[in-house]
C-alpha cells in the first residue's frame, strides 16, 4: 500500500507502520469532529490508538506462535487492512500453520477477556473511560472472531487451508478458502451499502475480496 515508516525495535521485533494507518486514524477523528466540541475527536483518537495497539498485539501473537516452533520474526508491519508479520520461514506442518495462524486471533480474544472480565469489573473507572475501554474490548472480540472465519486472507482461511490440505490437494483447498474470502468481502460491502453508506467497512470488504480473488487466480494457475 503506502510507504511504511520504520518505528524501530519494539519487544525485540522491528515495527513498521504504513502511512495509510494514519489515514485510518484521521477517518475516526473526523467522525468524532461531527460531535460538538473537541471531546468527540479526542475520544476517537484514544480509541484508534488502542485499536492500532490491539492490531500490533495481534501480529505479535503470530510472532509468539511462530517462536514456539523456532521460527523467528523479521518485522511486523501495520497496514490499513490490518497487518502482517514476516517470518524467517513459513510453517512446514499443519500443526505449525494452525498454531501460528491462530495465535493472532487468540491474542485479540485474550485482550477481550482481560478487559471485559478483569479490568472493567475491577477498576474504578469513570463512565467515560469505561465506555472507551468497552469499545476496545468489543473491537478485539470482533477482530478475534472475524479473523477466524475460514476465508482467505483471514487467519481462519490459512487455518482452513492447512486442515483441508490434509484431505485434498493444496491448490483445491486454496480455491475453497479463496472463494469463501470473496464471499465474506462481498457480504461486508453489501451490508454497508444496505445501511445507506459506503464507509470503512465497505473499504475493508473490497480489499478483502480483492485479496481473495488474487488467491483464487493463483490457486487456479498452481500445479499443486
Amino acid at each position: 500500500m503506502g510507504a511504511p515508516i520504520n518505528i524501530g525495535r519494539v519487544f525485540g521485533v522491528y515495527l513498521r507502520i504504513d502511512v495509510w494507518v494514519f489515514v485510518m486514524a484521521a477517518f475516526f477523528v473526523m467522525q468524532g469532529l461531527q460531535r460538538p466540541g473537541l471531546g468527540g475527536a479526542l475520544d476517537e483518537l484514544t480509541f484508534v490508538i488502542f485499536l492500532i495497539f490491539s492490531i500490533y498485539l495481534h501480529e505479535m501473537g503470530h510472532a509468539f506462535g511462530a517462536r514456539v516452533f523456532g521460527i523467528g520474526t523479521m518485522d511486523v508491519t501495520l497496514t490499513f487492512f490490518g497487518g502482517y508479520a514476516r517470518l524467517t520461514r513459513q510453517p512446514r506442518t499443519t500443526m505449525e500453520e494452525v498454531v501460528v495462524s491462530g495465535s493472532g486471533p487468540g491474542a485479540n480474544l485474550l485482550i477481550w477477556y482481560l478487559l471485559s472480565f478483569l479490568l472493567l469489573p475491577m477498576a474504578n473507572l469513570s463512565g467515560h473511560s469505561e465506555y472507551i475501554l468497552y469499545r476496545v474490548a468489543s473491537a478485539n472480540l470482533f477482530l478475534g472472531l472475524f479473523n477466524l472465519l475460514p476465508g482467505y486472507p483471514l487467519d481462519g482461511g490459512h487455518i482452513a487451508t492447512a486442515i483441508l490440505s490434509r484431505f485434498m490437494r493444496r491448490g483445491r483447498a486454496r480455491l475453497i478458502t479463496g472463494y469463501i474470502g470473496m464471499g465474506v468481502g462481498g457480504l461486508l460491502v453489501a451490508l454497508d451499502l444496505m445501511s445507506g453508506s459506503f464507509s470503512f467497512t465497505a473499504m475493508i470488504g473490497l480489499m478483502l475480496g480483492y485479496a481473495a480473488w488474487q488467491e483464487v487466480q493463483s490457486a487456479q494457475n498452481s500445479r499443486f
